[in-house]
């Protein structure tokens, strides 16, 4: 899976240091140390900063503050492999914690390290106060691949309310157009139900946009009711909201798809990050996989072509 540039602002605490789409934290996260004042702290013993480091695994902790506490763990597997054949390639930021070191971005790689059986992990140590290390942790966790719309909107209000930001500079933070952070959190306007069918990526951000110049919330859920059941596409959707569509009784919609083959389409969706669609049945038929920028297309292509699909 590709891996995303910081945004701007972030990119600023810390030169070009990249981070991974994925932040995962451990099962039963590591209790900070308690400050020890008869020793030498690693932050006296530590080399200038943005220097590459081999570091032992076993003096790092995992932040326990971390926003993220769910991870794929076959995801998590395959890291690990990949890291037993190649090593670990994008280095881990860390910073000093009295006579330890917490982890500040790039939890996945270390805790794959770990399954992996590497003694010593590639680091980058550098100094941060807790107000920076928390921002670093929801803005990469913003980065991730896998995130719904629903998700990324309500890490982008997080990360405005928790630190008392601007559309502006959640935008330069994250390197996206302002509109692109306005349009994103009028998601949380939608009905809590729409909500739903967007966070489990039987909607997309463009069935959202159009359900959202509907003013009444009952015709909302209509609508978007009928686009899941239907498997209408945004362009469809709009035509039945315009009236160009033909608003065919019950008895002549399209009969369900199959559970089997749903459940196949959420499988490839959380697998891909983005929403796939199987048309046919089980015997036949295509799979269509959305993609809502450049971007997110590069890092499809980039998905497939790794996973040898």
């Amino acid at each position: 899976m590709g891996e995303n540039k910081l945004g701007r602002g972030l990119g600023a605490l810390f030169g070009d240091f990249t981070l991974d789409d994925e932040l995962t934290p451990i099962d039963e996260p590591v209790k900070q140390p308690k400050k020890q004042t008869n020793q030498t702290t690693v932050a006296e013993k530590a080399p200038a900063e943005s220097e590459v480091q081999q570091i032992a695994i076993a003096m790092i902790d995992n932040n326990i503050n971390q926003p993220r506490k769910v991870f794929d763990q076959d995801d998590l597997h395959d890291l690990a492999e990949s890291i037993r054949t190649y090593g670990v390639i994008q280095p881990i930021l860390i910073t000093p914690v009295g006579n330890r070191f917490m982890i500040v971005a790039g939890e996945r790689r270390w805790r794959a390290a770990r399954m992996a059986g590497l003694v010593e992990i590639p680091a980058i140590i550098k100094k941060f106060n807790q107000k920076q290390i928390a921002e670093i942790a929801i803005i990469e966790n913003l980065q991730r691949a896998d995130l719904n719309d629903m998700e990324l909107a309500q890490g982008i209000k997080k990360l405005m309310d928790d630190h008392n930001l601007t559309q502006e500079k959640v935008a330069e933070r994250l390197s996206k157009p302002r509109s692109t952070i306005a349009n994103t959190l009028r998601l949380l306007s939608l009905p809590s139900e729409v909500q739903q069918f967007i966070a489990h990526k039987q909607l997309t951000a463009g069935h959202a946009i159009r359900l959202m110049g509907i003013s009444d919330e009952r015709k909302q859920i209509e609508y978007a009711r009928r686009a899941v059941d239907e498997n209408l596409s945004v362009r469809a959707l709009g035509e039945l909201i315009d009236g160009k569509m033909p608003n065919l009784p019950a008895g002549k919609a399209k009969p369900p798809k199959a559970p089997e083959i749903r459940e196949q389409e959420k499988i490839l969706s959380r697998a891909i990050g983005t929403k796939v669609k199987i048309e046919g049945s089980l015997d036949h038929g295509k799979v269509v996989i959305g993609y809502y920028s450049a971007e997110e297309l590069e890092r499809i292509v980039n998905y497939l072509k790794n996973h040898k699909i």
